[in-house]
């Protein structure tokens, strides 16, 4: 209890206004972040996907594969963050959706009495491999016929949509080589409660989840637009999550104040 105590009264300590200044002010350097690490007692802060992962894999710690990770997403309700992904899906009326990193199927269940489509869409999931497993077992028991799961890219070739729904923060390939992975380019592609930092460049985050140890990274937003134009894609909508964002207690300056989604299509002459 006094260890509880003793910790609750250091984070208040650290959220004063004048403590939080120099907190902010040491961690605008590489170097401060450094020290930030070392007074953390573990090092959440990286440059890159792959630092964070190694220093992951040295914890041995699990991964996505933690059981309770794919149990989880089934108990969540309908978000605010959710209701722009219908309003654009429901607009697009998509033949093939492309829900990558979805897990179980989660979103396909969520979202049935939300979504007026006309017919139903294939929902293709693509996850790892024994999360696949765990989505083709679910999805026979609840007869979802149109559900189907994938562990390869390519299983998105010819989507006309891309959803990415919580997991693109978990992904250090770029845009274009999750694209090539597919094999084409859909024509609509929604990015949904990703974590997007303006003041920042990229960055990476140690996330500490039950057993599992996940590295998480935080995009620069205009670099994540300029991918995407690159590709020859328009942001067409953006939306925020309010609720949830990322607090870095001893790193201020690298906390995120909500989860962001974004709309992005192709121009009818692509």
């Amino acid at each position: 209890m006094g260890q509880v105590i003793t910790l609750s009264l250091f984070q208040q300590i650290i959220r004063l206004n004048p403590v939080r200044k120099v907190i902010t002010s040491i961690g605008n350097t590489s170097a401060g972040v450094r020290f930030l690490n070392l007074v953390n007692g573990q090092k959440i802060l990286f440059k890159s996907f792959s630092e964070a992962q190694a220093v992951a894999n040295s914890l041995k710690a699990k991964g996505h594969e933690a059981e309770f990770l794919s149990e989880l997403p089934l108990l969540y309700p309908i978000r605010t963050s959710d209701y722009p992904v219908l309003f654009w899906l429901n607009r697009i009326q998509p033949k093939m959706l492309f829900d990558l990193g979805g897990s179980v199927g989660n979103l396909y269940y969520l979202y049935q009495d939300y979504l007026d489509f006309k017919p139903a869409p294939n929902w293709v999931v693509y996850d790892l491999p024994e999360i696949v497993e765990k989505g083709k077992a679910l999805a026979l028991s609840r007869e979802a016929a149109t559900l189907s799961f994938f562990s390869d890219l390519s299983a998105g070739k010819n989507c006309d949509v891309l959803l990415v729904s919580g997991a693109l923060q978990f992904w250090e390939k770029p845009i274009a080589a999750i694209l090539q992975g597919m094999g084409s380019k859909p024509r609509h592609i929604l990015i949904n409660r990703t974590l997007l930092t303006e003041e920042k460049p990229t960055f990476v985050v140690l996330q500490y989840l039950g057993d599992a140890v996940l590295p998480k990274m935080v995009r620069n937003r205009s670099e994540l637009l300029k991918e995407f134009a690159a590709l020859g894609y328009e942001c067409a909508g953006e939306w925020f999550e309010p609720e949830r964002g990322l607090e870095l207690t001893l790193y201020p300056a690298h906390s995120v104040r909500y989860f962001s989604g974004l709309y992005f299509r192709l121009p009818e002459d692509e």
